[in-house]
């Protein structure tokens, strides 16, 4: 349905509609149409699913999510009229975990990460291994100390000099 054709029938609805609307109202996505634009209702709303405009950017993917969650959303209404109703925002939905939600949360915010692609500085901190891996070469760095690094054919070159430093050093 075209921007117009819903116009269209709004403005046909609105002759149902016999109050105005002058303060945010609470109401939930109730679908989203072809192109994910939100279908939204409200208590008292006597018309059925209304197509709104939205001040929030909504990805189709977000307005079919939110169409099947029945997501809550703020409502507005342009010159108080029901049938052209302004979603101000999604109510963020209550997680069924909060406490594991939380934990994580704060897990996460204690890691440091640092990733500098500047030419200066790069740093990857992994707590128990770092594995750079591309094709057939990797690159293993564990916690312990050891350093792992494979590959097919593997190269070292120097300009000035080459040090192989160990206690113990074994060649094949």
């Amino acid at each position: 349905m075209t921007t117009s054709a819903r116009r269209g029938k709004q403005a046909a609805a609105q002759a149902k509609a016999d109050e105005r609307i002058v303060e945010p109202r609470i109401g939930w996505v109730a679908g989203a149409d072809e192109q994910g634009e939100l279908l939204v209702d409200f208590p008292g709303n006597r018309l059925g699913p209304i197509p709104a405009r939205s001040t929030v950017a909504v990805s189709a993917e977000e307005a079919f999510r939110a169409a099947r969650e029945r997501q809550g959303v703020v409502l507005l209404f342009e010159k108080g009229e029901p049938t052209l109703p302004l979603v101000m925002g999604l109510l963020k939905t209550p997680s069924s975990t909060p406490l594991t939600d939380r934990l994580l949360d704060d897990a996460l915010s204690r890691v440091p990460i640092e990733a500098r692609v500047d030419g200066k500085r790069v740093i990857i901190e992994g707590r128990e291994e770092v594995v750079i891996r591309c094709g057939k070469a990797s690159l293993t760095l564990r916690r312990d100390g050891q350093v792992r690094l494979r590959g097919v054919n593997v190269s070292t070159e120097a300009e000035q000099v080459q040090k192989i430093k160990g206690g113990k050093v074994q060649i094949n």
